[in-house]
């Protein structure tokens, strides 16, 4: 374990002041102030978790766990605790001063003294030996499990309030720097195999928040990225305090590591320019009189491609070992770096296609490729980076170019099969929600078979409802009339039901003179204000026809 000249000066100087802090007070006869010995121990841990010092780290928060308990009176404090803290604080020391030339002795005898310091608070019995825990399989103390949590939480809310005001405030970066500050308490401690995914996520949080303080915009829904992180941490917290690890196949973090892929990938807010212009405009852009000069990258090397083949390699068996999804799609986004320093454009032939083919793997990350063929992705990457390692080996740099595009082609292939398996609907989805609305055909027959009727010779329109009793049975009663029309034995019309003759609805006698008379005044009306003939016909054809009726009863 190594670190800079600068950051193990500081270490060295703040755990110094620390060791020299609790030297003092578990020096005296009674027990030390238990919030001012808790308090030394957690800057103890918090200053080894800031150099990077996990194993001092780990036998600090042993040491946290036993001044909490002495703060909280559980063990009695007597003449061998104090001896047994005075020999902990000089290993302390020892270890503090081992910090530029830390080898793996060093890192065993930092395991020890946590151990020690944990088996202060209550040594297993010799009589009743307890079995190591198997490999991968070792639990954290209760300390750790309870100081991750809490961290943990803390990261989530802060990354929740950061989703927030990205929501608000696309251009605001102050949240994101107070998320990178929040972790630097689990930085260190999170190294420890049984966190994990907790480390891939910090550092997936991490490189986003790298990548976001650089660019001029985020992408679209990066809020969304954001709060998926702050409920990953959350789930991880919670497992940790619960069960003392978390599920490294959690739902949670499998959302936040693909949709950090879809946003990071490419961007898919970025139009053609020209599609901002007007319609039928003829001169839409106006060059400027002095354009700036940019000198055009230098080619790709061959020392370089061959790098960045083996990295391609190194790569594609990192994403194929991965043991989880999250971690499969953590090591994709690190991925990601790599392919856009390779995407910029080049006149090398090798290089040209090698931009090619990284734009069209970062196309396939963000069309969801991984969660769907991954090792089809992994067989592209690596067959891309044998072809860039094979170009020392070369002569034909053309040769090399083509089938390098045919690997991109082949992305491409992979990437538009991802789209079209989102846009296809299962055909179950298109059936009825709620069953009860589907009826059966057979329902629909009728209840008994129907008899044909032969033609009765009278006729009549009773022959042709063959089916006109169950109708009536079924459907709905008939009316009077009805009855009375397909002559059936149904009740006769009632009395105001019989038909009225039509001389009863026309004037007659001394009712059409009147009416006569009326049409007459409306006539003289007429021919006062000099109207046309076409207006007064009707009144005349209505008047010759009240004549005869006027004479009915005269």
């Amino acid at each position: 374990m190594t670190n800079p000249l600068g950051t193990a000066d500081f270490f060295a100087l703040e755990a110094g002041e620390c060791l020299d802090r609790l030297e003092t007070l578990i020096a005296g006869e009674a027990p030390p102030p238990g919030d001012e010995f808790l308090r030394m121990a957690r800057v103890l841990r918090g200053s080894a978790l800031m150099a990077g010092q996990a194993a001092i780290a780990k036998a600090a928060a042993a040491l946290e766990t036993l001044a909490r308990a002495y703060r909280d009176r559980l063990p009695a404090w007597d003449p061998a605790t104090r001896e047994q803290l005075a020999q902990a604080v000089e290993e302390f020391r020892l270890l503090v001063r081992r910090v530029r030339e830390w080898n793996e002795a060093d890192t065993a005898r930092a395991s020890r003294l946590g151990r020690n310091l944990e088996n202060l608070l209550g040594a297993p019995s010799v009589d009743q030996p307890t079995r190591p825990p198997e490999p991968g399989q070792q639990e954290l103390n209760t300390g750790v499990r309870a100081f991750v949590a809490r961290e943990g939480a803390l990261i989530a809310s802060a990354l929740d309030r950061s989703a927030r005001t990205l929501r608000a405030s696309p251009a605001d970066r102050e949240p994101l720097y107070n998320v990178i500050r929040r972790m630097q308490s689990l930085r260190g401690l999170a190294e420890l195999g049984e966190l994990a995914p907790l480390p891939d996520i910090l550092d997936g949080i991490e490189l986003a928040v790298g990548d976001l303080t650089r660019l001029f915009a985020p992408p679209p829904g990066v809020d969304e990225v954001m709060n998926a992180a702050a409920q990953a941490l959350t789930r991880i917290s919670r497992d940790v305090a619960d069960r003392g690890r978390p599920d490294p196949e959690a739902e949670e973090a499998r959302r936040f590591t693909e949709l950090l892929l879809r946003a990071f990938a490419v961007e898919r807010d970025v139009v053609p320019i020209e599609s901002l212009y007007f319609e039928g405009d003829s001169q839409p852009l106006t060059q400027p009189v002095s354009q700036p000069q940019f000198t055009p990258p230098e080619p790709l090397g061959p020392l370089e491609l061959v790098s960045q083949g083996e990295h391609l390699c190194q790569s594609a068996d990192l994403i194929a070992a991965a043991s989880s999804s999250t971690e499969r799609d953590l090591r994709l986004y690190r991925l990601l770096g790599t392919l856009r320093t390779a995407s910029a454009a080049s006149s090398d032939p090798v290089s040209g296609a090698l931009g090619i083919f990284a734009r069209s793997a970062q196309e396939a990350l963000g069309a969801g490729v991984a969660s769907r063929g991954v090792a089809d992705l992994v067989s592209r990457l690596r067959e891309a980076g044998q072809l860039l390692r094979a170009v020392v080996e070369s002569d034909d740099r053309m040769l090399i170019s083509r089938r390098l595009l045919d690997v991109a082609h082949r992305l491409d292939g992979l990437r538009a099969e991802a789209e079209l398996s989102e846009e296809v609907v299962p055909i179950e989805s298109l059936g009825y929600d709620v069953d009860s609305d589907v009826v059966p055909i057979e329902s629909l027959a009728p209840a008994e078979p129907v008899i044909a009727v032969e033609q009765s010779s009278s006729g009549g329109l009773e022959a042709s409802f063959t089916t006109y009793e169950r109708l009536i049975r079924d459907r709905a009663p008939t009316t009077a009339g009805f009855s009375a029309l397909i002559g059936s034995g149904a009740a006769q019309p009632a009395e105001e039901d019989q038909p009225v003759a039509i001389a009863a609805l026309c004037y007659s006698g001394q009712a059409a003179l009147e009416r006569a008379n009326a049409v007459r005044q409306q006539l003289a009306a007429e021919l006062n204000r000099d109207a046309s003939l076409a207006s007064i016909q009707p009144l005349l054809q209505e008047l010759l026809d009240l004549v005869p009726l006027a004479l009915v009863e005269s």
